[in-house]
């Protein structure tokens, strides 16, 4: 009855996933190119991903350097090192990255947290932007309403409707159409800075001289209540940047707990021999990552096979779309037996849930944090193979 009641939960856990993977195309490996159209969805991984021909569907793609070219006719939600967007997005826009170029046209909303972000002088939002990062350039032109945070950001395109800004250093050379609020620890005014309705805004050295860019009988306000925004949001960096992560984290969370919950004695013997068995372990795991895909192609190409190799590349899919709420638990189990500790199901859980947020974290780390997470992922996948075939062979 306990065997039929972890299945079910894992199967529970397949039905809620796996649904969105369905009639899409499933692109992995260090380098991915897109050089074709493709009817459908799209989800890619890999060190570096190119789409270089149009996609009647929506992106979903993570990787250390990520570069659209070409039209994407529904939703792109990407997460890379560095993110070069400059086809048209037919409708939303998710981005998190280190550095991030937006030069395409959107028809959509953009919410974007990056350490650096550039939206380019051709660049057209059609619907609200809401930016949180280090550093944002904003040269390009929002039909909607915008939202924006930074350390420093230099203001030079146009915004059509109402505009919040707040950051550490703000620059404005462009053009606010519609009513502005303004917040910053140093603000400054460029030659080509027009205001057309009215200006709230608040800065250390009280008020400023707003001079001829008001437009329209315009007129700007100091409004002390606006300081406790900037105060408040400081860190916006680290809330945009968590914002695009969210529901990645939420998910892995929920698997951790479920594979706690029902596969507390399995992950627990996959963290026996471990760290000293380190390298077998990760010599499994590699196995599994390369050996896998090539016995799914295998499966494929033969009719009885075909059944078969679907259910392995679910499976497979599955596994990399989690392979850091699974080596989480691992490493939880790990620290547990290695520190000679008795955690109870909850403080297991806790630390999972620990780990993988620092496993999301070293994933952004340009190529040694790559680095890191695969052999970290390659040690748990090992792991867990080694434990399921000992008990096969049991």
């Amino acid at each position: 009855m306990k065997t039929m009641n972890r299945w079910a939960g894992l199967l529970m856990v397949l039905s809620i996933f796996l649904p969105q993977l369905q009639a899409a195309t499933i692109l992995t490996g260090k380098s991915v190119e897109v050089t074709n159209p493709i009817e459908g969805n799209v989800y890619a991984a890999g060190g570096q991903i190119r789409i270089l021909a149009p996609i009647n569907g929506d992106l979903t793609a993570g990787g250390g350097e990520i570069t659209v070219l070409d039209t994407i006719r529904r939703d792109v939600i990407v997460g890379g090192g560095q993110v070069r967007i400059e086809g048209v997005v037919g409708d939303d826009l998710r981005c998190g990255g280190g550095k991030v170029w937006l030069l395409g046209d959107v028809y959509g909303d953009v919410v974007v947290g990056s350490g650096e972000l550039e939206i380019g002088r051709n660049a057209v939002i059609h619907g609200d932007l809401v930016v949180g990062g280090g550093e944002v350039r904003m040269y390009g032109r929002v039909m909607g309403a915008v939202i924006m945070a930074g350390g420093r950001i230099d203001f030079e395109g146009e915004a059509e409707k109402e505009a919040k800004v707040r950051g550490g250093e703000i620059t404005i050379d462009g053009i606010f159409r519609g009513p502005v609020e303004l917040a910053a620890t140093e603000l400054k005014l460029g030659q080509r800075a027009e205001f057309h309705e009215t200006v709230r805004y608040w800065r250390p050295n009280g008020e400023m001289d707003f001079g001829s860019s008001l437009r329209n009988g315009a007129r700007a306000t100091y409004d002390t209540s606006l300081k406790q925004d900037v105060d408040y949001e400081k860190d916006w960096f680290s809330r945009g940047f968590s914002f695009f992560s969210i529901y990645r984290l939420l998910a892995g969370a929920l698997l951790i707990v479920v594979l706690l919950l029902l596969f507390e004695r399995f992950f627990q013997r996959s963290a026996e021999d471990l760290p000293g068995q380190w390298l077998n372990r990760f010599g499994m795991g590699m196995l599994y990552l390369i050996g896998l895909p090539v016995a799914v192609i295998f499966l494929l190409i033969t009719v009885i096979g075909i059944p078969f190799g679907l259910f392995a590349l679910l499976f497979y899919i599955f596994t990399l779309v989690f392979a850091p709420a699974l080596t989480a638990t691992v490493g939880a189990n790990v620290l547990e037996q290695n520190r000679g500790l008795s955690w109870t199901k909850g403080q297991r859980i806790l630390v999972a849930l620990g780990i993988l947020v620092l496993l999301r974290l070293l994933s952004w780390v340009p190529v040694l944090g790559w680095l890191a997470v695969l052999v970290l992922v390659s040690i748990a996948f090992g792991s867990l193979l080694k434990v399921t075939l000992t008990r096969q062979t049991a």
